[in-house]
This record gives structure tokens, sequence and C-alpha cells, in this order.
């Protein structure tokens, strides 16, 4: 055990060491930017890319992301990118651009915009592996199939098997159950750039409500690990077992499916927090698949 623990205090060392990530960005259609972040361990290797969870803070300053990373693909290139309309000053207040351009589709978009710029560099080998935590999982399931580069898919408490709006609806109080579905109308038939509730704009709820993630999970011949807790407030149990329900029904062979009984959002219980566990039993899950021809 602890020459387990000095392996892996050295290896986040000599990460921590290594040369920060480069930061580059690609034009949008609409004229806005993209900006995409490379951590680049090896000269040429995979790339695991991180697609974090709801907020406008710079996933670049993500320190979940920065800490699971390296225990989940240590061998990989990090990819990370930015949401529309997510700058520096985003992690004081959320930007007019980010309430009006920010939704999981326009997330997908931005990630098939970047693989098409990593397809032009030389270093990358054409192996990659999609990690996606609470927002991130219904992304990282949206873009699964799209990616045929994808080698694995990693979906982290998120509640993609459900209509999101219900999945929300589910994890709001009850008596916030009528102004949802009204929000949710409102959405639908007008997704003012002005308007927001609950931590996102309409033009967010208009594109998120009626969809199911888990749908595009059956579409990727990659191999899928869906990981989540039981405990879990913010996308709750209910919606992880409908996923899986969905996805073994269609008949995907290559899926599996992890619940952790009594872990919340962040997989942790009353005894503390068993992410870096989780990330390092998703990591041998990774490391036992069979290697693509």
């Amino acid at each position: 055990m602890v020459l387990v623990r000095l392996g892996i205090f050295w290896l986040l060392l000599s990460l921590a060491a290594a040369a920060p990530a480069a930061t580059f960005t690609l034009e949008r259609p609409d004229g806005s930017r993209i900006a995409y972040h490379v951590d680049r361990q090896r000269a040429r290797g995979p790339v695991l890319l991180m697609l974090q969870g709801s907020g406008c803070d710079q996933v670049a300053r993500n320190r979940n992301i920065r800490a699971m990373a390296p225990l989940l693909a240590p061998r990989h290139a990090v990819l990370t990118i930015e949401k529309y309309g997510v700058t520096r000053d985003s992690d004081e207040h959320c930007t007019s651009e980010y309430w009006r351009g920010n939704t999981l589709t326009q997330r997908v978009l931005d990630a098939l915009q970047v693989v098409a710029q990593l397809r032009r560099e030389r270093w990358w080998n054409g192996e990659l592996v999609l990690f996606g935590g609470s927002e991130g999982g219904a992304v990282a399931a949206m873009l699964a199939p799209l990616v045929p580069e994808t080698k694995a898919v990693i979906v982290y408490s998120s509640g993609i098997g459900l209509p999101l709006g219900e999945m929300i609806r589910s994890a709001i109080p009850p008596e916030m159950n009528a102004e949802a579905l009204r929000v949710f109308a409102e959405a639908r038939a007008n997704p003012a750039a002005d308007r927001r509730w609950s931590g996102a704009g309409y033009r967010w709820w208009a594109d998120a409500v009626d969809l199911v993630p888990a749908r595009s999970l059956i579409l990727t011949p990659a191999p899928v690990l869906m990981i989540h807790g039981t405990s879990d407030e913010s996308a709750p149990i209910a919606s992880a077992r409908a996923a899986r329900d969905l996805v073994r029904a269609a008949g995907k062979a290559n899926f599996t499916y992890r619940e952790y009984e009594g872990y919340d959002h962040f997989m942790a219980d009353a005894g503390g927090s068993h992410r870096d566990a989780v990330m390092v039993a998703a990591a041998d899950w990774l490391r036992r698949l069979p290697r693509r021809r």
C-alpha cells in the first residue's frame, strides 16, 4: 500500500512539473471563438476528452478534472473545451454570450469542430476516450456515435436515461415542479436569450428538456462505462437505471454499469470522498479493453 501511494505521489508530482496545457482557438460559423486546451504529456498518443458539468466556470481552472485525469488515463493527452461564452471573467459572473449560446447541442458541435482540428495534428494517434461528468455525461453520450475515433465512453454521475426535463424535475423539491413545467413550456415556445431559470438560460432548457442522451449510446460501437451513486440527489439514481435498462434492452453488448451504494453526485458518503478509488477502478476498466485494430 505504501509503494502504491508513493507511486501515485511521484506520478502526480511529475505531471504537475510538466508544461501547462496549451490553449488554442477555432472560429465558429457565427464568428465567435471556441477555446480549447491540450495537455500533452507524450509526443504521440491517445486523447482523453474531459467534458465538465454545468456552470460557466472556466474548464481550464477545474480542479476536479485536473485531479481525475491522471488517475483515469495517465498516458493520454487531456483535451478540455470551454463552453460558449466562457471567458476569464466567467468565474465571477456568466456572460451574456454564455446565456445566449450555451446548449448541449452547441457543446457537441464545438467538440466535433475541435476533433476535426485534432485530425490534422501529427502527434495524435487517432484514439479518443470520452469522459463526461454530470451535464458533461449527456454531451459525451450524444457525441460518441458522431466521432468514429471514439475508443471508449465513460459517463459519470449523469442522469441520461430519462428526458432531461423529467430528470431535473425529479431532483428538485416537489413544490417547484409546477414552476419547472411552466418554464419548460415557455422555453420551448420562446427560447429568449435574456431569460433564465435555475442556473440555465431558456435556450439551454429549450434544447435539453426533451432529450434522452442514453439513446445515443445505443448507436456507438465503442464500449461504454456508466458510473453512478445510489444517493445522488443531483441526478437521481432512477435516471441512471433508466439509461442502463434502455441500453441493455437495445442489445448493446459492450456496456458496463457500476452502481455505488450510498455514494452521492461526487462519489462521497459519510465516510468521505471515494472519487479517486472510483477513478482508479474506471482506469482499470479502460486498461482492460481490447485493443482497436
